[in-house]
């Protein structure tokens, strides 16, 4: 079955601390050219805030796809 493969890959991926740790780095790395950028320096911030929200968003897409096996199986519970 595929669609157990895809999400037991997603659940490994975000169990994974390499991964995790990599992520982490470059929120950081975003944050930190946020916090450290002049105030006339608003094109670069904004760069930075729109890659920490692709960041997350690429978070959040895992996530999902490794929370479907548990929707699916309480989908068949209620019927």
């Amino acid at each position: 079955m595929q669609f157990l493969d895809k999400t037991q890959q997603a659940k490994n991926l975000l169990n994974d601390p390499f991964f995790l740790g990599e992520i982490e780095l470059l929120k950081n790395a975003e944050l930190s050219a946020i916090v450290n950028s002049q105030p006339q320096q608003v094109e670069e911030r904004e760069f930075a805030y729109n890659r920490l929200n692709a960041l997350q968003s690429v978070i959040t897409h895992f996530e999902s796809i490794a929370a479907t096996s548990e929707i699916v199986k309480k989908r068949w519970k209620i019927l």
